[in-house]
């Protein structure tokens, strides 16, 4: 099992990368960083270059990737536009592929919510027609997965539990094309956790943190402590990046690492 921390929420600065971050996420003991690909996207050439010479002398892999899509790009409604979409994954995807990303977090919800009048059937027609025309192809041409997450209710209009994870990767059935649980979004939603029984057959990242994005570094919530349970019963054993802040003191990061990894032996 591999364990990241996504920048995110654990930084102010989410328009640029926060170099002293990295310093502490490699510091902590983590396995990878999973940067917002959007940010990635907007970075100018030489930062993106200087981005990679520090990653290589951190010696700090980049497993994946969160935040897929810009809230200006639409992948739902009338006014999405596959050229642009194109575009914008051919850049990005291209330098998710430099930076070694394996699996991007498809979540962005200003992206793909839906407008007002639409229906929920034609909103899930269009983001699956979007990723087979758009995603599927550029997955295939840099090698890389696309992961979709499921988003509390309180933020989205589409895709919300697990299960609507489930169907729409059964949809798109594609390899290319599988799914996340971002722990954090299922307890607003209230979901059940035995719900990752029906989804684990697809299930190839975790995101995991407390509610208000806390991180666990002094045990773990009930709910987390039965997902994590049914998770390590199944024998899962992929990526777990925690989205979350940056914890109370310095050490924060390297508890939370250290416990999980407790939680999983």
């Amino acid at each position: 099992m591999r364990f990241g921390m996504c920048t995110d929420i654990a930084t102010a600065t989410r328009d640029r990368v926060e170099y002293a971050l990295l310093e502490r996420i490699k510091e902590a003991g983590f396995d990878y960083v999973e940067f917002p690909l959007m940010m990635i996207d907007t970075l100018s050439d030489e930062d993106f270059e200087y981005l990679l010479s520090e990653l290589k002398r951190l010696d700090l892999a980049c497993d994946c990737s969160c935040n897929y899509f810009p809230g200006r790009i639409k992948v739902t409604g009338l006014t999405r536009d596959k050229k642009e979409i194109d575009a914008y994954l051919d850049h990005a995807m291209g330098r998710a592929k430099r930076m070694g990303v394996k699996k991007i977090v498809f979540g962005s919800n200003n992206s793909r919510n839906l407008p007002e009048g639409e229906s929920l059937e034609q909103g899930y027609d269009e983001l699956c027609q979007t990723i087979h025309e758009s995603v599927v192809p550029y997955c295939q041409k840099y090698g890389i997965h696309v992961v979709m997450e499921p988003i509390r209710k309180q933020s989205g209009n589409i895709l919300i539990t697990v299960k609507d994870g489930w169907y729409v990767v059964n949809r798109v059935h594609r390899p290319e094309v599988v799914l996340l649980a971002d722990l954090m979004h299922m307890m607003y939603n209230e979901e059940n956790a035995e719900d990752l029984r029906e989804i684990y057959p697809l299930l190839h990242h975790v995101h995991v943190c407390e509610m208000d994005r806390l991180i666990p570094e002094d045990g773990f919530s009930p709910f987390l402590t039965k997902a994590l349970g049914i998770l390590k019963e199944l024998g899962y054993d992929e990526t777990i990046s925690f989205e979350s802040k940056g914890g109370k003191g310095p050490d924060s990061m390297k508890k939370a690492l250290a416990q999980i990894k407790e939680f999983f032996k």
